[in-house]
């Protein structure tokens, strides 16, 4: 069973805004798109989540995830 963030963030009644899915489908590609052995820091998901969404601040980042 392989849930995706926004399938475990909505049963747990996490409200989903538009920043915070961008940034776990970040965290969910990260693998995918950096090799098996990735894991960004969260200066390294920032700099990633900047390319899709310039607007969303350092201090989101930090706060979403330490959410999930």
């Amino acid at each position: 069973m392989s849930d995706t963030i926004e399938q475990k963030c909505l049963a747990k009644g996490v409200k989903l805004t538009d920043q915070r899915k961008t940034i776990a489908r970040v965290v969910s590609e990260s693998k995918k798109n950096y090799g098996e052995s990735d894991h960004p820091d969260v200066d390294e998901l920032y700099k990633r989540v900047l390319k899709i969404d310039p607007k969303i601040s350092i201090a989101t980042v930090y706060r979403t995830v330490k959410l999930f």
